[in-house]
């Protein structure tokens, strides 16, 4: 390939990036990488840690994302979803994230004892489910700090975080000698980014009775969502005893996939967010067309890396049958979630509430007993046979809610 071939690919390719990146918006492009180089992160801790210690010890980190998740979302208080609707100068704004993000790891920590107690079968698997599910506190803030950052322009600074854990992971490959010290060390470098993070934020003094008024009415958000993610994290401690640490491991790195495919629906959630918000009519048709060709995309693309990454990375042929057959879900998936936020803009919390509870009773039904009667291959169909159920009944919410404010006519006098 001659020169000016090479220069025509590469002012093509940068022609289509930029096109891209002004469609996509440009916060939302920064927060994007900044979470791909997060999912990187996660695929480079998930390779290390089969290619270190195993299959099953990748099981035992399987185990603590029932904790990362539930504090992830938990940790925020509900500030990432009120920040956008809050009255209130910025540099209040970050002092309220500021003081979640500390709180948020004290909090945390008698939740993540008992989780390695409960599920730990010895003392070493106690210490890393403990240490591995602060990666909770550690998602919280990173999501506190980047709500705050969309805010004031900085969305740069998103980067931060998965850099310094990616510099974790690299001290950790070298001198994590255990899969205890390994943890320790990746904990350190993950919170020492998140730190610095923080402190490039301006901030206003502290007000202790502000930070306890908005924590009250963010809890009103999460309802939703923690039942959501609680349910979903019940079914992985359920099933942390019906299947093996390899075959909980394989599941594991099947979720894994299905969350990197995610990764682009939730950017764009949180960057439309207060579009939707100060108006839902206007903003949700485009989001939810957006999120249509999105899913199907990152759907697409999530089954052809899961295809390379089974093959030449961990090297596991029945990840290469499962990890596509999940990834089936995503464009529904991306449906899922541009109904949950119509239905949280427009403030129908008691009808989030109510719905949420519906699909977790159904998860714990559906799933464990997928795993229960045929093993990791069950879990996977159950996971699918979930996702279009839960579809199917918040779409009809949403749109339910839709018609009635269309149909709404304001009476005078």
């Amino acid at each position: 390939m001659n020169k000016g071939s090479i220069s025509f690919l590469v002012a093509f390719a940068r022609d289509r990036i930029v096109k891209l990146s002004q469609r996509f918006g440009r916060e939302a492009s920064l927060v994007l990488i900044a979470r791909v180089l997060q999912n990187f992160n996660g695929f480079l801790l998930s390779v290390l840690i089969v290619r270190r210690f195993g299959l099953a010890a990748v099981g035992t980190m399987t185990v603590s994302t029932i904790a990362i998740v539930i504090i992830a979302l938990l940790g925020t208080f509900g500030f990432t979803y009120i920040f956008a609707r809050m009255d209130a100068p910025i540099r209040v704004k970050n002092a309220l994230g500021c003081t979640a993000a500390l709180a948020v790891i004290p909090l945390s920590l008698p939740f993540i004892i008992l989780l390695g107690v409960l599920t730990g079968k010895d003392a070493e698997e106690v210490g890393v489910i403990a240490i591995m599910s602060l990666g909770g506190a550690f998602f919280a803030q990173g999501n506190l700090a980047g709500a705050l950052q969309i805010l004031q322009g900085k969305a740069s600074d998103a980067i931060i975080p998965p850099l310094a854990n990616t510099l974790g992971l690299v001290v950790a490959a070298i001198f994590g000698s255990s899969y205890l010290l390994f943890a320790l060390l990746l904990a350190f470098f993950r919170f020492s980014g998140i730190f610095l993070t923080f402190q490039r934020l301006e901030r206003a003094p502290l007000d202790l009775g502000l930070f306890v008024k908005y924590v009250r009415d963010g809890v009103h958000f999460l309802a939703g969502d923690m039942i959501n993610l609680g349910s979903d994290q019940l079914t992985i401690f359920i099933t942390s005893f019906l299947l093996s640490r390899a075959d909980l491991g394989l599941f594991g790195l099947c979720r894994q996939m299905l969350t990197a495919s995610d990764t682009p629906g939730w950017t764009q959630m949180q960057t439309k967010y207060p579009a939707v918000v100060a108006d839902p009519q206007k903003a949700m048709p485009e989001l939810r067309r957006l999120m249509v060709r999105l899913g199907g995309l990152c759907g697409v693309g999530g089954v052809f890396i899961s295809v390379l990454f089974g093959l030449f990375v961990f090297h596991l042929p029945r990840f290469v049958v499962l990890a596509p057959l999940l990834l089936a879900s995503v464009p529904l998936r991306y449906l899922l979630l541009s109904y949950d936020l119509h239905l949280r803009a427009i403030h129908a919390l008691k009808e989030v509430n109510n719905i949420s509870l519906m699909r977790a009773a159904l998860a714990l039904l559906i799933i464990p007993a997928g795993a229960w009667l045929y093993g990791d291959f069950g879990i996977v169909l159950a996971v699918i046979v979930h996702t279009v159920i839960a579809v199917l009944l918040t779409r009809r919410l949403s749109m339910s809610k839709e018609m009635s404010i269309r149909n709404f006519t304001p009476s005078h006098g």
